[in-house]
């Protein structure tokens, strides 16, 4: 992204701004939802949500059978609780 550690280092730990440049580029690179930074309701889709479809997309039918898999035994432990 052509950026100096130190400008990124000031947005992480100091809570600086980016340019809009640069916020574009890290909302597209990390799969970030835009809405939770412009809206006031939720989005649709959460960040995390986002980018666990974007690994999903990369996964193969045997890497997607073996995480639904495991997503479904987690459901049922938590709806044990």
């Amino acid at each position: 992204m052509f950026i100096s550690p130190r400008y990124l280092a000031n947005i992480e730990n100091k809570g600086q701004h980016p340019s809009l440049q640069i916020f574009f580029e890290l909302i597209l690179r990390y799969n970030i939802s835009v809405d939770q930074f412009l809206l006031d309701t939720p989005a649709a889709k959460n960040t995390g949500r986002r980018q666990l479809d974007a690994l999903l997309d990369g996964m193969s039918d045997t890497g997607i059978r073996i995480v639904t898999a495991a997503a479904k035994e987690i459901a049922e432990v938590e709806q044990e609780k």
